[in-house]
């Protein structure tokens, strides 16, 4: 059979545009909704629960860096234990160039975010190479790395005893002092990171990074650069994981070895693996949940890794999607029924 000739073609009516159904209509209104719900809430935690406010900002502190591993781990299906290593440089050269070069806190924060992905860029071109495991057990050795450097180089970060009288934050003649102070500066902070997720995950970015998670052969076979979208990944982990670092460093006033740990590298993909990747309700879930055991009772503050620890196997046991796509998957399969 011919095919249409030109002037048949053009006389053709367009076929007309697809009208959103009612439902998706509905579902986008109801996103919104909880959307700003939800920054209702958060916007009066200080006031509901006021006692809470520190660990609260230590929690968006967290939230901060397991955003950005979960571009990393969640969507390009890279698994590292480095986040220690941005947080490091974020917190110890913020807090070196205010300190003794009386650097602004602002600019000292994007000169070291821009210096954490320059480290980033250069690591990423050896290390992306490896996968599974192997790159597992490299990015550990680049935690264990950190926390030796932060120990031993006693004349610039102050050794075990930390780096001591780091300012406030400042932005312009406002200093960042309160927790009440810092809470909002973290919330406004995270709110930006987590709409530059979620922007990354609708886009045709994070369908490319999900493939090269799902098939990583099967994507380079199909024309996509897969080195290259992997270097940008960890690009973006590190800059999150070092504004985490700066903004940990200005409201401590303090920086040392226990806060950029092997320890605390391992928690930080606990706190996705606990909460559910690919999701911004997953980190947030797992940072409240580590970051709050401390505060159940002094038995657990004691044996806080262990009890990580088991709660991590039973939720990858019972629940490996996390808590957050656990609780998704149900309401699927609950519409579905």
């Amino acid at each position: 059979m011919s095919s249409p000739s030109l002037p048949e073609q053009l006389s053709t009516p367009a076929a007309a545009p697809a009208v959103p159904s009612a439902a998706g209509a509905r579902r986008r209104l109801v996103r919104r909704a909880g959307a700003l719900v939800g920054a209702a809430v958060a916007a009066g935690l200080p006031l509901l629960v006021p006692d809470w406010t520190g660990l609260l900002v230590v929690v968006g502190i967290f939230f901060l860096a397991v955003l950005g591993l979960n571009l990393l781990t969640g969507l390009a299906g890279q698994v590292s234990l480095g986040q220690t290593l941005f947080m490091a440089l974020g917190g110890y050269g913020a807090g070196l160039l205010t300190l003794r070069l009386h650097w602004p806190t602002t600019v000292a924060t994007v000169v070291m975010a821009l210096v954490s992905a320059t480290v980033a860029a250069l690591l990423g071109g050896s290390l992306l190479r490896l996968r599974g495991y192997y790159l597992a057990l490299a990015t550990l050795g680049l935690a264990v790395i950190t926390e030796s450097l932060a120990s031993g180089l006693t004349d610039f970060t102050g050794g075990p005893s930390g780096l001591v009288a780091v300012p406030s934050l400042q932005l312009g003649g406002w200093t960042v002092f309160s927790d009440r102070a810092n809470y909002y500066v973290l919330l406004v902070v995270c709110a930006l990171g987590a709409w530059f997720t979620a922007n990354v995950q609708a886009s045709q970015t994070g369908r490319v990074l999900t493939s090269i998670a799902a098939d990583g052969p099967a994507a380079s076979m199909l024309g996509v650069n897969t080195a290259r979208y992997k270097s940008q990944a960890f690009v973006a982990s590190a800059v999150f994981a070092s504004v985490a670092g700066s903004l940990y460093a200005f409201y401590l006033r303090f920086m040392s070895p226990d806060v950029i740990s092997v320890t605390v590298a391992f928690s930080v993909v606990i706190m996705l693996a606990l909460g559910g990747s690919r999701t911004l309700a997953g980190p947030l879930i797992g940072a409240l949940v580590l970051q709050g055991l401390p505060q159940a009772g002094q038995a657990i503050s004691r044996w806080e890794p262990l009890v990580a620890g088991l709660v991590l196997i039973g939720v990858m046991t019972y629940f490996p999607r996390g808590l957050w796509g656990t609780v998704t998957s149900l309401n699927l399969w609950r519409k579905a029924r």
